[in-house]
């Protein structure tokens, strides 16, 4: 079986007060190279998604967008 590692994924999460979009993009590359593209705000869960990608890719060059649009009143929540 033949696996490629070229590849396009997209999640739209919609929550009360805010919309998630996150995209994924892999190229074929000998090795792992990952470049997270993470608002400000969110930054301090790379690590947690790097560790969570790595464990399903072992190469390739993967791009991650994580996009957080607020569509309401913001309120104190944790991601």
């Amino acid at each position: 079986m033949i696996q490629s590692m070229t590849g396009f994924g997209k999640s739209i999460s919609e929550l009360p007060s805010k919309k998630i979009t996150v995209e994924i993009k892999s190229l074929n590359s000998k090795n792992f190279d990952l470049n997270a593209r993470i608002s400000s705000q969110y930054r301090e869960k790379e690590l947690e998604l790097r560790k969570i990608i790595s464990k399903s890719l072992v190469r390739g060059k993967i791009d991650l967008s994580v996009y957080v649009e607020n569509t309401g009143e913001e309120t104190s929540s944790v991601l």
